[in-house]
């Protein structure tokens, strides 16, 4: 398995304002996306669902977003990032307009699904653009993480359903608008006929890892807040704790990509494992702010870690980043579902248990993988 070339990555490229527009797209697009996310399980209990429909409105946003993101991705290899990037962005505006159309439960899981579908066509391509550009991935990931805590933010701010809506469509308009600022000629790459299968085979270890890492990741989210109330922290301290993770996320990310990325991935696996167990045992407030703190940590090693693998390890950059987006999206429409069966037989730390087992063997198959994906020392 050999080696392949990387694109073009200078000083100059990266003080140019496309670099700093790649990224403001990515943060809009995050902003976007977390405003709408955080009060759907709300919308959905107004509408009289109960918690194993919520679970399902959630999944099949998943499961729209898995599919179409591993499609779009990989047809972006052999049709050009730039079609897919702004089809994305111009349906993620309209499904989010959408979703004040959601008055029952049906229309909801619907317009989640179309939602979805959107954002898995303009993601993978995205990425792909992003590093085929020069952008440094660590920043640009970093923007998309500032995203999450201006959309939570907003979202706290905003709290009527409605203009949260109206929020993500009005910043995937903006994004669509800057998206006519970037140029496919800027990639310097013939056109490729990417396969899917040779590309799962190549990076399947580093897929697998994270899988495994992040599923048990979203079993803990979905439980976390129960958790933390249950230690007897209001919404208020909640919403600390959980900003906590996303601002390191942010500043952490920034500064990754000088670093050998196989490490940085093994490293966050690693700490991923020391995170979920520290969760069953910790309950005073100031030790969970730096459970928090390193859980950020955490996450930005191992997804930006994992991200420079996957792109570095051939030409099929959109067909390697829709699978792994794909993989998260697997993630979060599992994951959920096992955190509230594992803590309904066993409990909260429970759920925190499993997670860090699931880290230990993610671990286990991310080391040897570290070791044989060709990648890129600083």
């Amino acid at each position: 398995m050999g080696t392949y070339p990387e694109p073009e990555t200078n000083a100059a490229i990266q003080r140019t304002p496309h670099i700093l527009f790649i990224s403001l797209v990515n943060f809009l697009l995050n902003f976007a996306v977390q405003g709408s996310l955080i009060f759907i399980p709300l919308l959905g209990a107004q509408l009289g669902a109960r918690d194993w429909q919520i679970g399902l409105v959630g999944a099949s946003y998943g499961a729209a977003f898995l599919f179409s993101s591993l499609f779009c991705g990989w047809k972006s290899d052999s049709l050009g990032r730039l079609l897919f990037v702004r089809l994305g962005l111009a349906a993620s505006g309209l499904a989010f307009a959408a979703q004040v159309l959601a008055h029952c439960l049906p229309v909801l899981i619907l317009v989640r699904s179309a939602v979805g579908l959107a954002l898995g066509i303009t993601t993978a391509a995205l990425i792909a653009y992003a590093f085929e550009s020069g952008a440094d991935m660590g920043k640009f990931s970093s923007y998309g993480s500032l995203g999450w805590i201006f959309g939570a933010l907003g979202a706290a701010l905003l709290k009527e359903f409605n203009l949260l809506f109206i929020t993500s469509f009005v910043c995937c308009v903006a994004a669509f608008i800057l998206s006519f600022t970037f140029h496919e000629a800027a990639v310097k790459r013939g056109r490729i006929q990417p396969k899917l299968w040779l590309v799962v085979r190549r990076n399947f270890q580093i897929y697998l890892a994270v899988f495994l890492r992040h599923l048990g990741a979203t079993a803990v989210w979905i439980i976390l807040p129960l958790y933390f109330s249950s230690l007897g922290m209001n919404r208020f301290w909640i919403g600390l704790l959980w900003g906590t993770n996303f601002t390191v996320q942010f500043l952490v990310m920034r500064f990754l990509e000088r670093f050998n990325e196989n490490k940085v991935f093994a490293f966050g696996q690693l700490l991923s494992i020391g995170v979920f167990t520290a969760y069953a045992f910790v309950t005073a407030r100031p030790a969970l702010f730096a459970v928090q703190t390193l859980l950020g940590v955490a996450w930005s090693c191992l997804y930006v870690g994992a991200l420079l693998i996957v792109l570095r390890s051939g030409e099929e950059r959109g067909t390697a980043s829709g699978i792994f987006q794909s993989t998260l999206n697997l993630c979060n429409a599992v994951g959920p579902f096992l955190g509230g069966l594992i803590a309904e037989l066993w409990g909260y730390r429970g759920v925190m248990l499993f997670a860090a087992g699931l880290g230990v063997a993610g671990l286990l198959v991310a080391v040897p993988a570290a070791r044989e994906v060709p990648g890129h020392s600083a």
